[in-house]
């Protein structure tokens, strides 16, 4: 079945998905993280997502049947006694840092060791929308530098969504930026691209942004602190024709398109706790590797005592599941199956056919008839995933223009942005030392 996006729609980043099921595994094996099966699972095939994502919401989805929902990543480890609650705490990462900092994803808690608590707007209310429930109040923006003004004055609903990778907000904001920083939009990308003249004096000037957040006008609020670094990104093709520096601002033409994507993520770090239908917002730390993890579960109503002692079939006596994101969790899919599997098939088919015959002519009389070792690894072994063609898989050294740090998460969820919850105590994922950088997706 083919479903669209919902709320990203609006943004004009569009792209129909061919669900299926599959198992869904949160770790590398022998690390004692769950596998879960039979989860629902999408093949997408458009040039608005050049990353993964992993749904986070317990939310179940009804697709073909109201009578017979299907459970969420999240639903599942709850159901499963993985996780104490339905929650999940998350921040993108900071490439920038030196070192660079990974991101973060706990379910069933958070880490406090990723969180400024000094720093924290707590217990903000669920928005009405279900699928635009994480909304806050962006009440100012400002920048440091000496008679700088203030960029946004007056206070405005903005949605998170770490589906969403720029920072969507209403024209006369983003001209207020252009005159602060001399940007200029460009209508072919749709992107504010930056020239040498431009990006050197934003690296000589290294404004530091303020975005303060808060639940209403003159109640309680929170700064969540920007360096420059966070928004010197970097594109490149498909969307321009070769690498370009951007400034990661959209403009937004009303406010269902108000949206604060995983750049704000960056230095932010947000729990939501869907059994309470509550959210914080903090200013993200980034600590050592050295520094343990301190992870806090957050148990549902009614459960405290048995988030204490733990449930009778999580990961440990009460474990959360926690996942440092090095790119997004890898799922292995077959779903796109629907789609591509009977042509891809035939493709490969007529490509072993190929092979064979141009390897047989080009044998020697001693070797007519037989095939090379990776020749034969190749015909015996049927390909699960879609070729990746020339996009890049891996994070790059740090020693080159920087695309966007990707969410991994959350950044991280599925189309409709149903998204997923967490597990019983604090194991988080260990990764390797690589970072998601994701090619920023053409509007429309």
């Amino acid at each position: 079945m083919s479903l669209n996006t919902f709320e990203e729609v609006y943004l004009g980043l569009t792209g129909s998905g061919y669900y299926g099921f599959d198992t869904v595994n949160l770790g590398i094996a022998g690390q004692n993280l769950p596998t879960l099966q039979n989860q629902l699972v999408a093949g997408f095939a458009t040039d608005n997502y050049w990353l993964g994502s992993l749904g986070l919401s317990p939310a179940t989805f009804n697709i073909s049947d109201l009578n017979s929902p299907i459970p969420s990543l999240l639903g599942t480890l709850y159901n499963q006694s993985y996780v104490p609650g339905s929650s999940w705490a998350y921040t993108a990462g900071a490439f920038y840092q030196t070192p660079p900092v990974l991101g973060s994803l706990t379910f069933g808690g958070y880490d406090r060791s990723r969180m400024d608590s000094n720093h924290t707007l707590s217990d903000i209310a669920f928005g009405p929308e279900s699928s635009r429930d994480l909304v806050v109040q962006l009440q100012a923006i400002t920048y440091n530098t000496i008679g700088g003004t203030p960029l946004l004055t007056k206070p405005i609903e903005i949605f998170i969504d770490s589906m969403v990778s720029s920072l969507w907000l209403p024209l006369e904001v983003c001209q207020e930026f252009e005159k602060a920083f001399n940007l200029t939009w460009n209508t072919n990308s749709s992107l504010y691209l930056l020239d040498e003249d431009v990006h050197t004096a934003l690296l000589a000037q290294n404004p530091t942004f303020t975005f303060t957040l808060g639940n209403e006008t003159g109640g309680e609020t929170v700064d969540i602190v920007f360096p420059y670094a966070a928004f010197d990104l970097n594109v490149t093709l498909p969307i321009t024709n070769g690498p370009s520096r951007y400034f990661p601002l959209q403009r937004a033409q009303n406010s269902t398109q108000y949206t604060l994507g995983r750049v704000f993520l960056q230095e932010a770090y947000v729990v939501a706790d869907y059994d309470r239908q509550i959210f914080s917002v903090s200013q993200a730390l980034f600590p050592s590797t050295s520094v343990p993890q301190q992870l806090v579960a957050i148990c549902a109503p009614g459960h405290d005592a048995a988030c204490r002692t733990g449930g009778s079939g999580g990961l440990s006596t009460g474990a959360i599941v926690g996942i440092v994101i090095c790119v997004v969790v890898l799922l292995c899919l077959t779903v796109a199956g629907m789609v591509w599997k009977r042509r891809s098939k035939r493709r490969r088919q007529q490509e072993i056919e190929r092979t064979a015959a141009a390897a047989e002519h080009s044998y020697t009389a001693e070797t007519k008839g037989t095939l090379s070792k990776s020749e034969a690894e190749y015909q015996d072994r049927e390909r699960h995933e879609m070729d990746p063609g020339s996009g890049r898989q891996e994070m790059d050294s740090g020693n080159e223009l920087r695309p966007e740090l990707a969410g991994g998460y959350q950044d991280l969820g599925m189309h409709n942005r149903h998204e997923i919850m967490t597990s019983w105590k604090p194991h988080e994922m260990p990764t390797q030392e690589v970072a998601a950088h994701e090619l920023e997706a053409p509007l429309k």
